[in-house]
């Protein structure tokens, strides 16, 4: 099913995406709590108040999941700016439909993956109206405006809950991975659409030269990303990153050793051959968003048990919305990105779609952190300040630095996750998926 002007065949011609933006923070103080009882409350912004060189963690890891906006799934959250019910958005033929819960159907098997090239994001975000998601859908599609709650996703809502999360955290352009995952890397893209992995005998589509590895480098610190297959390091052409990308399992054999590196991206499987079967664990449509709340526990909770946990900074954060709905309005931001090869392009000069985001670790209060905007690039920014590196355009350089809101006078404990049975994922094979 193909709606009248992004089709599949457009995608598979590489009309893709990209857009990109700035960011901001805050922050605030609270005690340690083990269960998910209390709803977190707004608190005022402090900022780090400390000499970088004495902030005491040594040990940044960031788990990016997949195409998922904030008020798809976090607009439940008490305190929060966000919303679910109430809402209705126009189809092409100018009628009007609610916004509607998804759940028991965890994979959407039988609807159209929402669009999300750039093309189809820049109609989304209709200059800012935030109205569109249902016009690049095809007819009766009303995937993108559906949502789940707290009770459909238990692990996301404890985390969301319990330690630090973000109500004004951007993607950093309006588009899809690919640009999405490079910014979150190098505070740039040299692509505007996402495409299928390289195989050994095709070119890597990616000509980037600096990404945070190569500053982490050169200040004599260690750098590491983990992968189930088809790694992002993969996409370079260089291949200077070939010799830090590791297998997933060998993420908790190095977290159970202690022996994570300064510096560290974790994803979840979002190969071709999990998501066009609707097996991965990357909450990407058709993969069980229930598998994917599983293994962000899996994540937590092997850090959780790490000896590093006492200095370090966790970050679960979306690449991009994927289509979703969400409600505000990207702030715009300062970018010098020039996407090579011409022709109409994402507007860079706006931040991407609203998604979750959450700070966990021994200094993420719980709360809700309402300050902002911040941005993949915030993550970036806050390295940078941890060890006095470099920004590497004017993307980072003028993030707001995602440190601003941790308080370095806490000592939390980890948190003991909920449990519950996950629904097992059925194959889903849909000839509407998209990267």
């Amino acid at each position: 099913m193909e709606d009248d002007a992004f089709t599949r065949r457009d995608f598979l011609l590489g009309t893709a995406s990209a857009a990109a933006a700035a960011g901001l923070a805050a922050c605030g103080k609270e005690d340690a709590v083990g269960t998910n009882t209390t709803q977190p409350k707004p608190v005022a912004t402090v900022g780090p108040g400390i000499d970088p060189s004495q902030a005491p963690f040594d040990t940044v890891v960031v788990l990016m999941m997949e195409n998922r906006g904030f008020d798809h799934l976090l607009g439940w959250l008490p305190g929060a700016n966000g919303q679910q019910t109430g809402l209705s958005f126009k189809d092409k033929t100018g009628a009007e439909h609610p916004t509607w819960p998804l759940a028991p159907d965890w994979q959407g098997c039988t609807m159209q993956d929402p669009f999300h090239l750039w093309e189809a994001v820049a109609t989304q975000w209709n200059k800012g109206a935030m109205d569109g998601f249902l016009l690049t859908q095809p007819e009766n599609d009303l995937f993108p405006i559906g949502y789940y709650t707290d009770k459909d996703l238990p692990i996301l809502a404890a985390l969301a809950q319990n330690y630090t999360c973000f109500d004004n955290y951007f993607c950093s352009m309006l588009g899809p991975t690919w640009p999405n995952r490079f910014y979150q890397w190098a505070a740039t893209t040299d692509l505007n659409y996402t495409g299928f992995f390289p195989t050994a005998d095709q070119p890597r589509p990616s000509k980037l030269e600096t990404t945070i590895f190569d500053r982490v480098r050169a200040a004599g610190l260690t750098g590491a990303y983990y992968s189930f297959g088809e790694p992002m390091t993969g996409l370079f052409a260089s291949k200077k990153y070939d010799d830090m990308s590791f297998p997933f399992a060998q993420f908790e054999t190095d977290a159970t050793a202690g022996k994570l590196a300064n510096v560290v991206f974790v994803d979840p499987d979002y190969t071709a051959a999990s998501e066009f079967n609707g097996t991965s664990n990357d909450m990407h449509a058709y993969g069980s968003v229930q598998v994917g709340d599983a293994f962000i526990g899996q994540v937590h909770d092997i850090l959780a048990a790490s000896p590093q946990w006492g200095r370090m900074v966790f970050v679960l954060n979306y690449d991009e919305h994927g289509g979703f709905f969400d409600t505000v309005t990207p702030p715009r931001c300062q970018d010098d990105t020039v996407i090579p090869g011409g022709g109409p392009q994402p507007d860079l000069t706006s931040l991407g779609v609203r998604v979750p985001c959450i700070a966990m670790g021994p200094f993420a209060p719980q709360k809700i952190d309402a300050s902002g905007p911040y941005e993949h690039c915030s993550v970036l920014k806050m390295i940078e300040w941890r060890w006095g590196l470099a920004p590497m355009t004017k993307r980072d350089a003028t993030a707001n630095n995602l440190a601003n809101a941790l308080d370095f006078t806490l000592k939390r404990a980890p948190m003991k996750l909920p449990t519950y049975t996950v629904d097992p994922a059925t194959v889903c094979v849909n000839p509407n998926h998209l990267p």
